[in-house]
């Protein structure tokens, strides 16, 4: 929605009256909000610039939404912040899935894919789809950015489409299908009541980055791999990727996925990359055989066709974009996602 900025705390130097603002309203924390209404709003993210900043935050609205608290549960996401949210997770209890969590034990080697941008989820999706359009694909929502589920309009365009069929949020986020209260949880959540085929793990917007070796929201990936791997299932990586970043440690493959994938990960595992990929430019082409023959010093790779990588985004419904650039601009970071999901749809049907 659009905001007018009608006041201003005192000293402020920016967003001052009469200044128009776009607004993001999340309703289960602070109630609906109608036209004609007075909230307060924080304008942090837009005053920094944040690619995932684009909007302002309402606060508080002028009347206080609804005791809406779960009558059964309770689990508490966000801890102690002003605006906790509770919930009733899927292990609890008094959840109806208490029985079929606390005897959950193990994976049963369902794939799960775990990517480090939230913007590589719907090519992964697209890759699975493309050679199981039947799949049922959970996607888990980790809680290293942002934690409310609806700040994904991508996901609920899956999810309207059937291209997703249930989102589970763990740790602190929420808002998910199911709620669960650690990655393990999430993980046997998918396969024991979800039902998954595959599973899709990444962070939603707001992946964070310092420019040092491991200040960045991605070295998530290597825990998750690891409980993926300890509960029997099949971890499957995806490399970040691009042709078209301007900053040259995230040409080809990121230093971020090399730094995860070669110095955090403890065990050896199978990626899956883009073969061929066409119009690369030469430095891009060069840092990524450079960065696959480092990868493979530890892991095993497997070339997926970047032609079938690249056909398969086809399969989604959802706007396909990266740091604000589409497949035109950077196909090597949408095929290095799908080539995963269609090697882990491949494996799955044992068609490898």
């Amino acid at each position: 929605m659009t905001l007018e900025v009608t006041a201003a705390p005192a000293g402020a130097s920016s967003f001052l009256p009469p200044m128009s603002v776009r607004g993001l309203v999340l309703v289960d924390l602070v109630g609906k909000v109608h036209e004609g209404d007075e909230v307060r709003i924080d304008c942090s993210a837009l005053d920094k610039r944040l690619g995932t900043g684009g909007y302002a935050t309402v606060l508080a609205t002028a009347h206080l939404p609804a005791d809406d608290i779960v009558a059964d549960g309770h689990i508490v996401k966000a801890r102690y912040m002003p605006h906790q949210h509770i919930v009733q997770s899927v292990e609890e209890p008094d959840s109806p899935h208490h029985e079929v969590m606390a005897n959950a034990r193990g994976l049963d080697g369902v794939p799960v894919i775990v990517a480090d941008l939230h913007s590589a989820v719907p090519a992964i999706v697209a890759g699975i789809r493309s050679v199981r359009e039947d799949a049922r694909i959970v996607y888990v929502w980790d809680d290293t950015a942002a934690l409310p589920l609806a700040f994904s309009m991508a996901v609920s365009k899956m999810k309207e489409g059937g291209e997703v069929a249930a989102t589970i949020t763990s740790g602190q986020s929420f808002g998910g299908d199911i709620e669960a209260a650690s990655m393990p949880s999430a993980l046997l959540a998918a396969r024991h009541v979800a039902h998954a085929d595959y599973i899709v793990v990444a962070q939603g917007p707001g992946n964070l980055g310092t420019a040092t070796r491991w200040g960045f929201s991605g070295t998530a990936v290597a825990q998750t791999l690891h409980v993926a791997h300890a509960l029997g299932g099949t971890p499957l990586p995806v490399v970040r990727a691009s042709q078209a970043d301007q900053r040259p440690e995230h040409r080809g493959i990121s230093h971020h996925s090399l730094s995860v994938l070669n110095e955090l990960a403890l065990i050896p595992l199978d990626i899956a990359v883009p073969s061929a990929v066409p119009g690369l430019p030469e430095d891009v082409a060069a840092a990524l055989e450079l960065g696959i023959s480092q990868l493979a010093s530890r892991h095993r790779i497997h070339s997926v066709d970047a032609t079938e990588c690249l056909d398969a985004l086809q399969h989604t419904g959802v706007a396909l974009r990266t740091m604000g650039r589409g497949v035109s601009e950077d196909a090597l970071a949408f095929a290095a996602a799908s080539a995963v999901g269609i090697y882990a749809a491949k494996l799955a049907a044992r068609l490898l």
